[in-house]
């Protein structure tokens, strides 16, 4: 199975934090929604994206979890993109109702982004800027 560019980086973002942080590491989540089932082009796909949607698959959800309150933040929801990837209408509305509700919630490019964001969630401070702990 060849891995996608995206796919990668979040490999990579959950291994950097588990090394980095395996205090923290049962508190940081990926929610795997970025799989797509298209029925029209396979129809028998059909019964389990329904029983998927009832399990509470959605779309937007961001990739990237940290439960973990701090700072006045009920937690930290990251979506990463990778290269010129775009946010669709659905995860700008998901991001926006979660900073509503609480959250730092917020798009990023790349893994030193999303290392960044996490980073400073943390109050955590690299020797001039770096995030490659």
């Amino acid at each position: 199975m060849t891995l996608s560019p995206e796919q990668i980086a979040h490999i990579n973002i959950v291994n950097w934090f588990h090394f980095n942080f395996p205090d923290l590491a049962d508190d940081f989540h990926h929610f795997a929604n970025e799989r797509f089932i298209d029925v029209k082009k396979n129809p028998r796909l059909w019964q389990m994206a329904k029983t998927l949607s009832r399990m509470g698959v959605k779309k937007g959800i961001a990739d990237f979890f940290l439960a973990l309150p701090l700072d006045g933040k009920a937690g930290l929801w990251i979506e990463l993109k990778v290269g010129k990837g775009k946010l669709s209408p659905d995860q700008i509305d998901f991001l926006a109702r979660k900073s509503l509700r609480g959250y730092q919630a917020m798009a990023v490019w790349g893994e030193d982004a999303a290392k960044a964001v996490i980073l400073t969630y943390l109050n955590k401070e690299c020797a001039n800027g770096r995030t490659d702990l």
